[in-house]
């Protein structure tokens, strides 16, 4: 027990009443910092004070889907993106009973529209050889093995956003 004047207070009465100081403090800090980065943002983004920052940023984003540039800009790299080779599947193997580790490789890298290519290497004690075949809609022109055909496969079925698989 603590003794002030005509007062008595006891150690959980204080402790309880210096959490709830050090909370009311901490809230108001709090309050402060929100409403200051609310308007920073608001000056950043050039959007006056609406009742909400979703209400500003939905009329900023408004503003700039109808700005030609832009529309055709964002276009023109969805139309890139669907050709470029960001598809990947990869199948180790070995080809030759006479070696003892899975050193060969088929690579299949494939755009969204399923065109690329499928790289092959194949280990040997003496040699390494090396082929490429070209992959259009998801086939190829020329005989594709059974490792080849697996990778393809793998950056067909690959989702957008996922991490190449490996099958062995």
């Amino acid at each position: 027990m603590l003794h002030f004047g005509q007062y008595t207070v006891t150690i959980s009465q204080a402790v309880t009443s210096g959490v709830a100081l050090v909370s009311i403090v901490v809230a108001i800090i709090s309050l402060s910092m929100a409403r200051s980065s609310r308007k920073r943002i608001s000056r950043l983004m050039g959007v006056p004070n609406y009742p909400s920052l979703e209400e500003g940023l939905g009329k900023v984003f408004e503003e700039a889907k109808s700005w030609p540039p832009l529309v055709e800009r964002i276009e023109e790299l969805e139309r890139r993106q669907r050709r470029s080779l960001s598809r990947t599947g990869m199948v180790r193997y070995n080809p030759f009973d006479d070696t003892g580790a899975d050193l060969s490789f088929s690579l299949a890298v494939l755009s969204d529209e399923q065109d690329g290519l499928v790289l092959t290497s194949l280990w040997g004690r003496d040699e390494v050889r090396v082929y490429a075949k070209p992959i259009k809609q998801g086939v190829s022109r020329y005989a594709l093995s059974n490792e080849e055909k697996q990778a393809v496969a793998l950056a067909c079925n690959q989702r957008v956003g996922s991490r190449p698989e490996e099958v062995k």
